[in-house]
């Protein structure tokens, strides 16, 4: 992809799936043709979701 396109909400989710898979940033950034930062911000950003996510399923038990 080219510097200045917009993440999708599938790419993602994709990257999350993937950095699951190899545990790498580069590794999931080489796959996906974006940054190792890209990546890195919106794992983390996914992760903090479903840890918000499950917090509110929690809660409501």
């Amino acid at each position: 992809m080219t510097k200045g396109t917009r993440v999708t909400q599938k790419e993602k989710e994709r990257m999350w799936e993937l950095y699951q898979k190899y545990g790498c940033f580069k590794t999931v950034a080489t796959k996906m043709h974006r940054s190792p930062a890209t990546v890195s911000r919106y794992v983390h950003l996914y992760e903090t979701a479903i840890a918000a996510v499950r917090y509110v399923a929690n809660a409501m038990e």
